[in-house]
């Protein structure tokens, strides 16, 4: 007997709302991520897969204490090794406001090296600690075990969880392939590392990426769910929870679900599941995945409730069985248990196809009653780019009844990453361009600053701390302030604004 089922590839690596730029280069930068300060949702840090010059792809990262609407200067964390690649950042706060990031460097090309990689940052992600290997390539030969890292910390104790899988390298990768955790109960400082399968969970031979989705509640409750199939446990495939309700007590493992429809068979949609875990009650968690049981690729869920889980339900709202394909899913609870999902969404383009304009949609459920769509970005034109692997992603952060989505489009004619802030009580969303250049230098000065290159030939208007207009001109590749008397300046840049510091 043939048993047909489909699960996601993990990378190898109503309303109308506006949304905020979170990238400004030319050239790539991509597939971003989202924390929130747990003490203010006004505190905001971004990290992103990033151009810089002379660099591989590198991991960058910037500060909004204000919502959004101002941002640090962008920093970037430099390769383990020269000629690396940087890759998959994610990010998670403790209770006490310590940031942690994580991703991958690695030689992507012969794979000689290559670590997933955990940073602290103590002042809010303004500055970022040394780089700590949480699990290396060579902790695992031939498994390349270092593909999509997923970071979760625990808010009680600032223990850090960080998962993996195998790498899609068929013929360097060998079976059984697992799921894979490194746990740090130091706060980052150093990192025990483990299979997070077991018999008879095994993940097993036939799915050869499964990703787990770690979570935590803030009562300390840890979670994870993963695909698994092997004909000697089940003969149907299986998404496994694991879980424990304390650092020291042990895993407990039960099947969240057993059965086909999970997954496509479409190799180009972005098919990545998610596991969202309440904050505030741990009997609650739900699962959002890719499903084509209900006619064509649709956004799916199971939601538990104390013990059991639920079968699947379709979110999105088009008329079933239409050939409009949704992608792209990410789904988080608010503090107040409220839950949101976000996915990319097609029912405006082409049906049946890829690559077809898209936009981002989202639905809260609130009491466990699912409100309506809330459409949060315009119908975007499809890009040749986003065919390859990881070069577009979607993050949601909920909390406080204000709900932040992340993702890259193509709508200015390459990639670039936005940013929506929609505030569920009064149903309306603002903008904010967030800079992703390299800033203004340096800053104090005794009166000339060096502008990035990317604003060279921009009109700008100088003012006065007094908000007196100074001077208007076109930007050089300096600014001289020297007549200037010692104070702070504004620097306005079509929408982007500077404070200069003349000594």
């Amino acid at each position: 007997m043939k048993v047909f089922f489909f699960f996601w590839c993990a990378l190898s690596f109503g309303v109308l709302a506006q949304n905020t730029l979170v990238s400004s280069d030319d050239i790539f930068e991509g597939e971003p991520y989202l924390a929130v300060h747990p003490q203010n949702s006004n505190h905001l840090v971004a990290a992103w897969m990033g151009f810089e010059p002379n660099q591989k792809i590198v991991i960058k990262s910037a500060v909004s204490t204000d919502g959004g609407s101002s941002w640090t200067a962008p920093i970037w964390q430099a390769h383990q090794q020269a000629g690396n690649n940087s890759a998959d950042v994610s990010l998670g706060f403790d209770g006490n406001g310590n940031c942690y990031m994580a991703y991958i460097d690695y030689d992507n090309v012969g794979f000689t090296n290559g670590a997933v990689v955990c940073r602290k940052s103590t002042d809010g992600g303004l500055t970022w600690g040394p780089a700590v290997v949480a699990r290396s390539i060579a902790s695992c030969p031939n498994k390349l075990c270092i593909d999509r890292p997923w970071i979760a910390v625990d808010p009680l104790t600032g223990s850090v969880v960080i998962t993996s899988t195998n790498a899609n390298q068929p013929g360097t990768v060998q079976a059984p392939f697992h799921p894979y955790m490194a746990t740090s109960s130091d706060q980052g400082v150093s990192f025990s590392l483990q299979e997070l399968d077991s018999a008879p969970y095994l993940a097993g031979n036939a799915i050869t990426q499964p990703m787990p989705s770690p979570a935590f509640a803030n009562d300390g409750t840890f979670m994870a769910l993963y695909p698994s199939y092997d004909p000697a446990q089940s003969i149907l495939p299986r998404i496994v929870e694991v879980s424990k309700t304390a650092p020291a007590s042990f895993f407990s493992y039960q099947v969240a679900f057993q059965g086909v429809g999970f997954g496509t068979q479409n190799d180009t949609l972005k098919r990545g599941a998610h596991l969202a875990l309440n904050q505030v009650n741990s009997t609650r968690a739900s699962y959002v995945f890719l499903t084509e049981v209900f006619g064509d690729p649709d956004i799916a869920i199971i939601e538990k409730d104390n013990v059991s889980w639920s079968t699947p339900t379709r979110i999105n709202q088009d008329a079933q069985g239409n050939g409009v394909i949704q992608d792209l899913v990410w789904s988080d609870y608010d503090t107040d248990g409220d839950l949101a999902v976000c996915w990319r969404d097609r029912r405006n383009g082409v049906p049946g196809t890829y690559q077809s304009p898209s936009e981002i949609i989202c639905r809260i459920q609130s009491n466990q009653i699912w409100g309506s769509e809330i459409t949060i970005s315009p119908l975007v034109d499809h890009d040749s780019i986003l065919l390859e692997n990881g070069n577009d992603f979607l993050n949601i952060q909920f909390t406080n009844n204000q709900l932040y989505a992340i993702w890259g489009d193509v709508r200015q004619g390459s990639l670039k990453i936005f940013l929506n802030h929609f505030d569920q009580l009064s149903n309306s969303s603002s903008t904010y361009p967030i800079p992703t250049f390299d800033p203004i230098f340096p800053n104090p000065s005794n009166g000339i600053f060096k502008i990035p290159h990317e604003l060279v030939g921009l009109q700008y208007a100088l003012y006065s701390i007094e908000g007196q207009c100074m001077k208007m001109a076109q930007l050089e590749e300096q600014i001289d302030l020297s007549f200037y008397e010692a104070g702070t300046y504004t620097l306005k840049v079509e929408q982007f604004h500077f404070s200069l510091v003349k000594n």
